[in-house]
């Protein structure tokens, strides 16, 4: 199954590199492409990180309050997220919905490294087929920023991530790094879109 949607993907790939005549160019319009198709999903994921920020000084409330009583600490979270409409598990099941598309999109990128004949670069000046040192470092300094826009709570696991999917990539192609940068670029990108429409809608109603 994530075989044949990656080859898809790789047609895909094919079909607008035939506009573009770069496939460096293409892998930026291929992520950009998939950044609009899975908005909807990064949007709830937006959303439901809000929640926890409003809710966290209540769960940290909680917990302290009835820290040697684990019954009554889930009692109390549980009218927490009642009252609030939030559902922990939804939460969770939105996180890990996009990473089903993720692999699909690294399986399309290796069967396109491994297409025989093909002029894998970036503007010229880019061999997309070799690891590339400057487009990995340029990812850490935006992973780095981006933690910055992330709850306290948050930063231990997202740098942990961030240190390994960065380990990854420098022994990956530079292919898989272009892609991966113009992913986080979009997300820099995205997030004060989110905001700024979630205030609009919260304005009209």
């Amino acid at each position: 199954m994530f075989k044949f949607l990656g080859q898809s993907l790789l047609g895909f790939i094919f079909w607008l590199n035939n506009f573009i005549q770069d496939f460096g160019l293409t892998i930026i319009v291929f992520t950009l492409i998939l950044k609009v198709v899975i908005l909807p999903i990064e949007y709830l994921v937006f959303l439901e990180g809000e929640k926890m920020k409003r809710l966290r000084p209540k769960i940290n409330e909680v917990l302290k309050k009835y820290k040697n009583d684990f019954q009554k600490q889930a009692e109390e979270l549980t009218k927490i997220y009642q009252q609030e409409n939030y559902n922990p598990f939804f939460t969770i099941f939105i996180q890990f919905l996009s990473l089903p598309i993720f692999i699909i999109i690294f399986l399309a990128l290796d069967l396109l490294l491994k297409t025989s004949g093909l002029n894998l670069s970036f503007l010229g000046l880019i061999d997309l087929t070799q690891r590339n040192i400057f487009l990995v470092l340029a990812i850490l300094v935006l992973q780095a920023l981006s933690l910055f826009q992330l709850p306290q709570e948050q930063r231990k696991i997202s740098l942990f991530f961030f240190g390994l999917i960065s380990l990854v990539l420098f022994q990956l192609p530079a292919l898989f790094s272009l892609y991966w940068l113009t992913n986080i670029i979009l997300a820099f990108l995205e997030r004060p879109l989110f905001i700024k429409f979630t205030r609009s809608s919260i304005n009209k109603t």
